[in-house]
C-alpha cells in the first residue's frame, strides 16, 4: 500500500478514536457544566441556518447578522471546556504518547508505519508536541479559547472566520505536500525535521533514538 494512503488511514483511525474519547468525556455534566447551554445554543444556531437555507431569513438582514454574531460567540463560550479537553487529548496522544511509543499511535501501529527523524538526529518530545500542534491545528483552537475571554462578540465573530480560513489553509498545505512531494513529508514534518516510514513488527516497541535500545539492537543483529 502507498505510504501516503497508509498515513491518511492511520490518521483517520486515530482521529476517530480520540474524537470518540473526547465525546464521552465532555458529555459528562460533572466535567462539562456548560453542556446543556451548549446544546440549546447549538439548536438555535441550526435553526438560524435552516431559516437561511429555506429563504425565511436573508443573510444581509440585520436580524441575521446580529444572531450569527451572538450565537457564534455563545457556542464557543459554552464549548471552552470541551475544546480545552479536546486540545489536551490530541496533544497528549499525538505528542507525548507517540513519543514514548517509538513514534507510533494506534493507527500507525495498525498500518505499520512510524515517525522517524529526517536528519538522523535524536527526536525529542518537543518534536512530537510541535508536530501535533501543527497537524491538529491546536494553536488555532487555543486562540479561539483565549479569544472568548478577550474579544467582544462582534470581534470574536471575525476572529472565528479568520481562524477557520487559516485552519483550511494549513490542512490544505499538509495534504498537498503529502501527495505531491516525493518524500511524502507534510508541513508538520518539514518544520519538525520528521518523516514517516514503514516498519517491521519487530521494530515498533523501542523508544525513539534511545541509545540503550540502539545498542541492544546492534548486539541482537
Amino acid at each position: 500500500m502507498d505510504l501516503t494512503l497508509k498515513r491518511v488511514m492511520a490518521y483517520l483511525m486515530d482521529f476517530l478514536f480520540i474524537t470518540i474519547l473526547v465525546s464521552l468525556i465532555v458529555n459528562i455534566k460533572f466535567i462539562n457544566p456548560y453542556l446543556d447551554n451548549y446544546r440549546k445554543t447549538y439548536d438555535e444556531y441550526n435553526e438560524l441556518i435552516t431559516d437561511v437555507n429555506e429563504d425565511k431569513l436573508n443573510v444581509e438582514s440585520s436580524e441575521y447578522k446580529t444572531k450569527i454574531v451572538e450565537l457564534t460567540y455563545d457556542l464557543n463560550k459554552y464549548r471552552v471546556i470541551s475544546a480545552s479537553i479536546s486540545s489536551i487529548l490530541f496533544l497528549g496522544y499525538f505528542g507525548v504518547l507517540q513519543y514514548f511509543l517509538n513514534g507510533q499511535t494506534l493507527g500507525k501501529k495498525i498500518m505499520k508505519i512510524k515517525v522517524a527523524s529526517a536528519n538522523n538526529k535524536k527526536l525529542t518530545i518537543l518534536n512530537f508536541i510541535t508536530r501535533s500542534v501543527i497537524l491538529n491545528n491546536i494553536i488555532f483552537s487555543v486562540l479561539l479559547i483565549v479569544g472568548v475571554f478577550v474579544f467582544s462578540k462582534s470581534n470574536y465573530y471575525y476572529l472565528s472566520l479568520v481562524v477557520s480560513y487559516l485552519e483550511l489553509l494549513v490542512m490544505s498545505l499538509i495534504v498537498l505536500m503529502l501527495v505531491l512531494r516525493k518524500d511524502n513529508r507534510g508541513l508538520h514534518d518539514l518544520i519538525t525535521n520528521t518523516r514517516v516510514i514503514s516498519v517491521d513488527d519487530k521494530n515498533d516497541i523501542t523508544i525513539i533514538d534511545n541509545p540503550k535500545n540502539v545498542e541492544k539492537n546492534k548486539k541482537k543483529n
